[in-house]
């Protein structure tokens, strides 16, 4: 009987409190931390729903449903002020929460709501404030804690006793105390109570590095916030990535704000500009970051020359102003007077190159070669050098031969190439069978990439050491890969007349023929083999045919035979 009385006196005070709409004296407070959240997507259709301040910086949380889809966001407070969203620091569309920034007026005051410190407990009574655009009259609704959930460890998602008005989806919940416990969700099933989603979660939200590729923020077309740490900072708008070139400034607009002091953020703004052809706003901006006590200056000036240096070797850029090699250089040259760095020596190096000063050139690679940027691409750098200057060869394979000595057998694929320009040089050099020693090297390493180009090539370095075999091995690779190229039938047949298989050499200038009837060295091959079998007649039908398609060798060995 006593049970059953404490039931129903317990039933009439709560009744009792409702109905008297008599509210907590923080309410007033409480109810002026509300906002409208207004959302614009990109048919212009506009969707509402309602937030909560939770700090005075002007975060605001609200549900993701309404921002799924945005490309515009409006907050409206409780004293009908609008404010714009200037970014989304977080969202999660599982628990269907979102947490937004707004750009506040310098010294505006902004009403939030504390936030409890500790968890609400089962049986707890809590107090769900109105809809925002309910009138100041109405009294909040009272509930009690049900039943308390953890998820990712430390939020509370708690069942409430009763279903809540639908109007009050998204209603900041509080304790006895007028502190934030959480905001109203309901049920997707009908008929079941209403939860509170923890507002923890929403204002613990932060950008991430990774979160450039986060799916429910890409879901929302409003720029994100920015990691507050530099480094993730800047790994978060280099995974965003360049194709959206707006949102791309936009992130570095406000990664220089953030970050007034790294020259990063400058030099991302300026190399897009560049890339995007803006070069007078790209110059400012090098120009404001040179104005800024702070800045790397060093870092900017080497910026500043690879985008001018690799412009010039654009074959359609007009020159913009004083952009041209000669900037390309002083800015390199700027760069290292502030910190000598290598780095800075080896982009004087490039420049020097490209304005075809190769003697200076090479000094500056040669000289990088001596520090911790040592590696095999440099010697080859400072080898071409030579080349274009003409300096004696074995000058060039000595710095070839520093390049290949970057590394030890067995060899890195990464040494390929280095190993077949030297091998090429080699036999520029008449040193054709260490040529084909390094070809054969990177045959080893590179395996089935291989080209038809590669066989014909090492094939005539073959002949030329006179390695018969192999060459016959190589051209008829070459063949292999190009079945329809009538050159390299024509040199089958010219390396098969060389070692006297007379039947097979007129077989593949044959099918050069094939491949091409106005092919005129496949005819002078013909002849000569035909000649050598005694076959004049028809050797000198096979010559003039190819004297008439242009062949001036052919009718000297015609005269011959007359």
């Amino acid at each position: 009987m006593k049970k059953k009385n404490l039931i129903f006196y317990f039933a009439i005070f709560t009744s009792l409190s409702i109905n008297a709409g008599s509210n907590p004296k923080w309410m007033k407070k409480a109810r002026q931390a509300q906002v409208s959240v207004i959302t614009y997507d990109d048919k212009g259709d506009m969707h509402e729903s309602q937030g909560v301040f939770v700090d005075d910086k002007g975060s605001v949380i609200t549900e993701f449903d309404v921002m799924k889809g945005a490309t515009k966001a409006t907050i409206v407070d409780f004293a009908g002020k609008e404010h714009e969203v200037t970014s989304i620091c977080g969202a999660n569309s599982m628990y269907n929460m979102v947490k937004l920034q707004l750009q506040l007026e310098p010294k505006e005051k902004i009403v939030f709501l504390e936030q409890a410190s500790t968890e609400a407990q089962e049986n707890e009574i809590v107090y769900i404030l109105p809809n925002v655009r309910a009138d100041k009259s109405v009294p909040a609704s009272m509930d009690t804690i049900k039943q308390n959930n953890k998820f990712k460890e430390q939020y509370n998602y708690y069942t409430l006793s009763h279903l809540a008005n639908e109007r009050q989806s998204y209603s900041p919940v509080l304790n006895e105390k007028g502190l934030l416990l959480g905001l109203v969700q309901q049920p997707a099933t009908d008929g079941k109570n209403s939860f509170v989603i923890d507002s923890h979660f929403g204002s613990d939200m932060r950008i991430t590095a990774i979160d450039a590729g986060n799916t429910d923020l890409k879901a929302i077309n409003i720029n994100k916030d920015l990691p507050q740490k530099e480094e993730d900072a800047s790994s978060f708008i280099f995974l965003t990535g360049t194709q959206d070139t707006a949102a791309y400034l936009g992130y570095v607009d406000k990664f220089i704000k953030q970050f007034p002091q790294s020259a990063q953020g400058y030099m991302m703004k300026a190399e897009m500009l560049v890339d995007k052809g803006d070069y007078e706003t790209a110059e400012k901006t090098y120009n404001d970051a040179l104005a800024q006590d702070s800045v790397k200056k060093d870092e900017i000036h080497f910026s500043w020359s690879k985008k001018i240096y690799n412009l010039n070797l654009t074959p359609s850029y007009q020159t913009y102003n004083d952009w041209n090699l000669e900037k390309a250089l002083s800015e390199a040259e700027s760069a290292y007077s502030v910190n000598p760095l290598p780095l800075y020596q080896n982009q004087q190096g490039s420049c020097l190159y490209a304005l075809k000063r190769y003697g200076e050139a090479y000094e500056k690679y040669y000289a990088v070669t001596k520090t911790n940027l040592r590696s095999p691409e440099l010697f080859i750098y400072a080898a071409q050098c030579k080349q274009m200057a003409q300096a004696p060869i074995e000058e060039v394979l000595a710095l070839q031969d520093s390049a290949v000595n970057c590394f030890t057998k067995p060899y890195p694929q990464s040494a390929a190439n280095i190993l077949l320009i030297r091998g090429t040089t080699l036999g520029q050099a008449g040193k054709y069978r260490e040529a084909v020693a390094d070809y054969n090297e990177y045959e080893h390493l590179m395996g089935a990439q291989l080209t038809s180009n590669f066989y014909y090539e090492r094939e005539q370095m073959e002949i030329k050491c006179r390695m018969y075999p192999a060459a016959l091995n190589d051209i008829e690779r070459a063949i292999r890969l190009s079945p329809n190229e009538p050159v390299l039938y024509a040199e089958l047949a010219a390396l098969n007349y060389r070692v006297n298989q007379i039947d097979d050499a007129i077989a593949a200038a044959q099918q050069a023929i094939r491949l091409d009837e106005k092919f005129p060295d496949a005819y002078r091959i013909i002849g000569v083999c035909l000649n050598q079998q005694g076959k004049t007649a028809e050797a000198k039908k096979h010559l003039q045919k190819a004297v008439e398609l242009g062949d001036t060798i052919a009718q000297g060995i015609l005269d011959k035979i007359k």
